[in-house]
């Protein structure tokens, strides 16, 4: 995405000599394009740690039961008759 904006800068800028006025839009692709990048990357930022606490949860979850499977231990009681 970043790269789009870029590109149409440099295309807008490149050709603001053959057309007056161009820059001022030359400028608010640019600025646009910038604030899509720094937005994408706050997403990315927050669906990131999202998904950290998601997997942090589900290891949490998984020894937990496997501690429970430890500590629940079977009693098997066996009567031996007396003669």
């Amino acid at each position: 995405m970043e790269f789009l904006a870029v590109l149409a800068g440099v295309v807008v800028v490149a050709a603001s000599p053959l057309v007056p006025g161009l820059r001022p839009a030359a400028k608010k692709v640019v600025a646009s394009g910038v604030a899509v990048v720094d937005k994408t990357k706050t997403v990315a930022a927050v669906a990131g740690e999202q998904w950290m606490d998601l997997v942090a949860e589900a290891k949490a979850e998984r020894t937990a039961e496997a501690e429970a499977r430890a500590a629940a231990v079977e009693t098997i009681e066996i009567t031996i008759p007396e003669e």
